[in-house]
């Protein structure tokens, strides 16, 4: 992929004024813009854990420019001196996956099919725990489905 070339505002601001252009600056700065991917290198992760979580609002969302997203060093650095809080880091060996979190839906509506059976209550059905839960019936009939299991 072909980086836009990006230039110095002072640099610019000289060169249209019409006086001598200054020397870049001097190392890296906290202002340079990265991509993804270098922004990544400096955190230690993926590029599309930068993405992801700039979308999550997990860390700086970046600027676009060029029709792209930026980030700034600065940005990155304080990203990768946070404490630890990520997914896999980028090279990690382990492929097991990661545990989940009982989803508190399946026993509501484990005791919601034990009081159907019971004759204390009308039959669940799909159409009812998606309105209830504001979900689709595909995803209420895989928590009746859960749920059925859990109760055996």
């Amino acid at each position: 992929m072909l980086r836009p070339l990006l230039y110095d505002a002072a640099q610019v601001d000289a060169y249209l004024a019409g006086q001598p252009i200054p020397a870049l600056p001097k190392g890296p700065s906290p202002a340079d813009l990265l991509t993804d991917t270098e922004a990544a290198a400096i955190i230690g992760v993926t590029a599309s854990t930068v993405r992801a979580d700039a979308a999550t609002g997990r860390m700086d969302g970046g600027v676009e420019r060029h029709g792209r997203r930026w980030w700034t060093r600065a940005a990155a650095e304080a990203e990768a001196a946070r404490p630890d809080q990520r997914g896999r880091q980028l090279g990690a060996k382990d492929k097991a996956p990661r545990a989940r979190r009982p989803d508190p839906r399946i026993p509501e509506v484990g005791a919601e099919l034990e009081a159907a059976d019971a004759g204390r209550r009308g039959p669940v059905t799909a159409a009812e725990l998606a309105a209830r839960y504001a979900v689709s019936t595909r995803t209420a009939e895989r928590i009746m489905s859960k749920a059925r299991d859990a109760r055996r």
